[in-house]
């Protein structure tokens, strides 16, 4: 696990631009603490590298990594989990190697096979290859889009970053230049998905996507690995099947996963999906195994007795921090510092918390996400399940019978939800924490969104089965990619790698083939993931539904944080403070201190996107005088 960064100008590379991209690489020191590195070829191009060593710890795994040839040059982040087989492939065909690193089998990869070379990448990454020759910089970034990558382009000069900070930090970027689409689209979901970036000219490269280019010329894009497609009805997994596959794929994800020259750990929780994978690393892990859980003075949401269940069950050396609401707010400023774009999903702060946690003990852990988006996990699947038939109705009749259920209990009225437009409509208003109302109260020249985002497209009525497979494809393109950048960042902040078993690729191939009927019984959903686990501790013993650590942000902005949020987001000196009417921000942000509404997620939206601006969008602080 690393950070890379580089720069490709026009007109040629100065002393000022290999000054820059080493400031840049000092930007993301937290990413790789063990050894840095910076190539540049003399014309063009200047690359920069931040090392946290987890496979060859020698310098054999230093970067940039050049090719024996000089041909080739390559910084790569994250890590490739069958990258021993591929390079037995390549040494049967006549290569040899000089490291122990799957940093070099996939420099290798690239050198015979070209871009085809990315496909066969099981793991977690992005890199950027260049070539000398052709002066062309190649970015891509796996199927799953578990590791970040961002980049600046003008005619002048291409940027790209681990960081969202480091390519807009340069000198050629221009901060003020926010695209408002943008910014309504990230006010509305918290982040930003990919391919989008907050300041024009800048983006995401896409999950399984290549993104090429050559000086003063635009990029190009293309597809390397697309998600499995599901099949027919008749060719899926079912029952017992279902089951016995999901299991062993679990299992050998997880040994495949292990894989590193430093101890691995696991985050554990008193849920399912992580003390699945626990219990899977007690098969293939010879020795202690430590496990790390949060606890809460909060009932409602501690899970620390049965994440402690779990652990003397699998034997597993426990490591649990208790904390209190208090503890967290004192990681206010920590959250900011460690999201680098901005990000509006709360859960950050426990996740900083576990990950600090972990890192004093080693650095590396597996963790469990990816099994709700997988195997319909989420309570809301159930929800809007049971309402899709209402979308057979005409808009005006679903308004209508939702008006006249008002009188009855609400157990007996339909979801609020069937009077949108579409089901889509309505999974992005669940999505939103600020909807069309709010910004039209307060930002009406922030309600648009990109005209290219189609996360939300699902017209009329599907089939049960075409509305099932909707959600999970739209949880795997727009909320996973939220968890993992929410993981990524907090961990990364810590020097800590995070892997995810439950989203290797075989797993993922597998999970396209399995029939939803495996995995819903009702409003339950991941059935095959607690069968699985059921295998392995009692049943009885697996709680329906997972609490999850939250923080008391509803309360925090109206007591601790209003000060913050009244001085820094309702202040004149605010970032794009004249997109918003501060009158009308300020009497909705009234509502939620009465108590009257609850609108926390959008009001966290706002201080989140305000907390960046102060760190993160300005200028690199300039180098240290070298003059005597």
């Amino acid at each position: 696990m690393c950070g890379i960064t580089g720069m490709l100008v026009r007109d040629g590379i100065a002393d000022d631009d290999r000054a820059e991209v080493d400031a840049l690489a000092e930007l993301m020191a937290r990413r790789g603490p063990d050894d840095s590195g910076a190539w540049d070829d003399g014309a063009v191009c200047a690359l920069g590298f931040r090392r946290l060593a987890i496979i060859d710890l020698t310098e054999g795994g230093h970067q940039p990594m050049t090719s024996s040839d000089g041909r080739h040059v390559l910084v790569f982040n994250g890590e490739v989990y069958n990258y021993r087989e591929l390079r037995r492939e390549l040494e049967a065909a006549g290569r040899r190697f000089r490291s122990a690193s799957d940093t070099e089998v996939v420099l290798q990869a690239l050198e015979a096979w070209g871009v085809d070379a990315l496909a066969r990448l099981n793991g977690m990454f992005s890199l950027a290859w260049y070539r000398p020759d052709s002066q062309t910089l190649l970015l891509a970034r796996d199927p799953v889009g578990i590791k970040p990558l961002s980049w600046w382009w003008s005619p002048e000069a291409f940027v790209f970053g681990s960081q969202y900070d480091q390519v807009i930090r340069h000198r050629r970027c221009d901060r003020s230049d926010v695209d408002p689409q943008t910014l309504g689209l990230y006010l509305r979901l918290g982040y930003l998905p990919a391919p989008y970036g907050l300041l024009r000219g800048t983006g995401q490269v896409e999950p399984g996507h290549w993104l090429a280019v050559r000086p003063g010329e635009a990029p190009t894009t293309g597809c390397f690995r697309t998600m499995a497609a599901v099949p027919p009805r008749e060719d899926r997994l079912t029952g017992r099947e279902a089951e016995d596959a999901v299991a062993a794929a679990v299992d050998e994800a997880v040994a495949r996963q292990l894989v590193a020259d430093v101890p691995v750990g696991v985050f554990l929780s008193g849920g399912v999906d992580s003390p699945l994978v626990t219990s899977a690393m007690v098969d293939h892990v010879d020795g202690p195994i430590s496990a790390f859980s949060i606890g809460t003075d909060d009932p409602a949401s501690d899970e620390s007795d049965a994440a402690g269940v779990y652990a003397r069950h699998f034997g597993v050396d426990h490591h649990l921090r208790v904390i209190t609401g208090m503890d967290a707010l004192a990681l206010v400023d920590d959250v900011a510092q460690a999201y680098t774009e901005p990000f509006g999903d709360y859960s950050s702060f426990p996740t900083l918390m576990v990950s600090a946690l972990a890192a004093e003990h080693g650095k590396v852990v597996l963790s469990g996400d990816g099994g709700d988006e997988l195997f319909w996990g989420y309570p809301r699947f159930a929800k809007v399940r049971q309402a899709r038939r209402w979308f057979g109705l005409p808009r005006a009749a679903r308004v209508a019978a939702y008006g006249a259920s008002k009188p009855f209990p609400v157990a007996k009225r339909p979801a609020r939800g069937i009077m949108f437009p579409s089901i889509g409509d309505w999974y992005f208003d669940a999505h939103s924490g600020l909807r069309d109302d709010d910004l039209a109260a307060f930002a009406p020249d922030l309600l648009g969104v990109p005209s290219s985002l189609d996360l939300f497209d699902l017209e009329g009525l599907p089939s049960d089965d075409e509305l099932l497979q909707w959600v999970r494809q739209n949880e795997l393109r727009c909320h996973l990619p939220m968890v993992l950048h929410k993981v990524d960042r907090a961990s990364m902040h810590h020097s800590l790698e995070v892997r995810v078993p439950l989203l290797d690729l075989e797993l993922l191939d597998l999970a396209a083939r399995v029939d939803p009927s495996a995995a819903l019984d009702g409003p339950v959903g991941k059935v095959v993931l607690r069968r699985a686990l059921a295998r392995r501790i009692p049943a009885d013993r697996i709680p329906v539904a997972k609490k999850g650590f939250t923080v008391p942000l509803a309360r925090w902005l109206r007591e601790d944080l209003r000060p913050v949020f009244e001085d820094q987001v309702l202040g004149p000196d605010a970032f794009m403070a004249a997109a918003f009417d501060r009158d009308q921000l300020r009497t909705w942000y009234g509502d939620h201190l009465s108590g009257r509404l609850d609108r926390t997620r959008g009001l966290w939206n706002l201080l989140a996107l305000q907390l960046w601006a102060d760190r993160h969008c300005r200028p690199l602080e300039p180098a240290p005088s070298t003059a005597p």
